[in-house]
């Protein structure tokens, strides 16, 4: 009984956080995060503006 009990709380739990990460509405937040290791070197961040922005030119176009 206990046993199925932390079961089920264990798979609500996993499936509220999949969705959490996996939220639309995270996105912009996720990107951010993304650049944190690149946060000291500005030449890196440069180059990775560079390419997303390119990414998103190119499914605009495709559009």
């Amino acid at each position: 009984m206990i046993r199925g009990l932390g079961t089920v709380v264990v798979m609500v739990a996993f499936i509220g956080l999949a969705l959490w990460v996996f939220s639309s509405r995270r996105k912009s937040e996720f990107d951010e995060a993304t650049l944190l290791p690149f946060a000291d070197d500005p030449e890196a961040i440069k180059h990775v503006e560079q390419a997303k922005s390119d990414a998103r030119a190119a499914r605009s176009n495709n559009k």
